[in-house]
């Protein structure tokens, strides 16, 4: 029976969670549940196998985006109360010292959830990311050690997330590397919305570095590539129709394409805000095309 107490404790814990992982579910959670349904498509698993997957890759990637944001906001208070207010620290639901005995906690049931899966070295990779980029690097050290950190991330998540749903082929490789590779190369306009934040604590970014602009250009060049590349590389090799692969190829098309107009047409922060989004929604698409190409 939950008592009184301990009930308003959960609601309290829930409330601060729901805050602490707002802004990267799209980016951290869905991508994980889908790549895990499209390898147990992949491998023919049935409802009840599926569902039981899916189930275990919902916890791993909760997790997984748990233990990045609690350290990263624990460490990065100050630029949330410019960037993100909504946030737990700035909102008053959390002090640093809190969200890191929280971090800890998470990393120990993560560690043991990793082993449970079977994706242990996936997840021994994304904490050895995690500690590296959130608690040991510099801010000054921001530009050189976030690309490769988040391409080691992106690895970590999309590799567990198919082991979680069969083994690991070639197949799934494929998809993990392209996917990538093409979407981390686009991620520095992360940074253009965060300016202000980010030179409020003196981290360096490449936006603040070069300026905007050269990151914007960037941005909307790969975004207008991307979808040629994904069928190039994916989407034409599958076995599925001519009119599926097509489906597939445009509505992804769509998505982007409508991220790089919006990158070079719509640059205030809240316009860039919502261009980021539907750049982590497209992420979310193309992997979730997996499912009716595989």
């Amino acid at each position: 029976m939950i008592t009184k107490a301990r009930g308003s404790w959960l609601r309290s814990e829930a409330r601060l969670t729901a805050r602490l992982l707002a802004d990267n579910v799209s980016a951290a959670l869905v991508p994980g549940l889908l790549c895990t349904a499209a390898a147990g498509v992949h491998y023919r698993v049935g409802g009840p196998g599926m569902a039981a997957r899916l189930a275990v890759s919902a916890g791993v990637f909760l997790l997984y985006s748990y233990v990045f944001d609690a350290s990263n906001q624990a460490r990065n208070a100050a630029e949330d109360r410019v960037n993100k207010p909504h946030r737990p620290i700035p909102s008053g639901l959390a002090t640093s010292h809190g969200l890191l005995r929280r971090f800890w906690a998470g990393m120990a049931v993560y560690t043991l959830v990793g082993w449970f899966a079977g994706i242990l070295p996936w997840v021994l990779l994304w904490q050895a990311v995690i500690v590296g980029l959130n608690l040991l690097s510099k801010p000054r050290h921001y530009i050189f050690v976030k690309w490769p950190a988040m391409v080691c991330g992106a690895i970590a998540q999309l590799a567990a997330a198919w082991r979680i749903g069969g083994p690991l082929d070639s197949t799934g490789w494929t998809w993990i590397l392209v996917i990538t590779i093409t979407f981390i190369a686009a991620l520095p306009f992360e940074d253009v919305r965060d300016m202000a934040g980010d030179r409020a604590i003196g981290r360096r970014t490449l936006a603040l570095t070069v300026g905007p602009w050269p990151v914007r250009i960037w941005f909307a060049t790969v975004t207008a590539v991307l979808p040629v590349v994904l069928y190039l590389l994916l989407y034409r090799r599958s076995h599925a129709g001519t009119p599926v692969i097509l489906t597939c190829s445009a509505v992804v098309a769509a998505l982007s394409w409508t991220t790089t107009a919006r990158s070079l047409c719509r640059r205030t922060v809240p316009a860039d805000r919502i261009t980021y989004l539907l750049f982590t929604i497209t992420y979310c698409v193309a992997v979730a095309m997996a499912l009716p190409l595989l």
